[in-house]
C-alpha cells in the first residue's frame, strides 16, 4: 500500500474559500432593516391583530416611506395575502 503524504494547506487558503472572491462572507444574509421585507412584516402584524378590516390609516402609521409602503401593501395583495375591500380597508384572506 502506497504511504499518503499530507501535504500542509496553503496558509489562508480555506478562509478565503469561506470568504469568497471579495474577501467578504459568501453565506452572509442582507440586513433585515429597511427592506420591504420588513415594511411586509409590519402591515401583516397589524392585519393579523385586527378583529376585522382595517382602514389604510392604520397601514400607513405602520411605516413612514410611502412609496415603500404601497410597494410592500400592493405586493402582498397581488401576492394574495392581503385582500383590498371598498371603503380603502384590508383584510387577510378568509381562507
Amino acid at each position: 500500500r502506497p504511504v499518503r503524504v499530507r501535504r500542509p494547506a496553503r496558509a489562508g487558503w480555506t478562509d478565503r474559500r469561506a470568504r469568497g472572491a471579495g474577501g467578504c462572507r459568501a453565506n452572509r444574509a442582507p440586513s433585515y432593516a429597511g427592506t420591504d421585507r420588513q415594511v411586509r412584516g409590519r402591515l401583516l402584524a397589524v392585519l393579523r391583530e385586527a378583529h376585522g378590516p382595517v382602514p389604510q390609516a392604520a397601514l400607513d402609521r405602520v411605516w413612514h416611506e410611502p412609496v415603500q409602503r404601497a410597494r410592500a401593501l400592493d405586493g402582498l395583495v397581488s401576492d394574495g395575502l392581503v385582500e383590498p375591500m371598498p371603503g380603502g380597508l384590508y383584510r387577510l384572506p378568509l381562507s
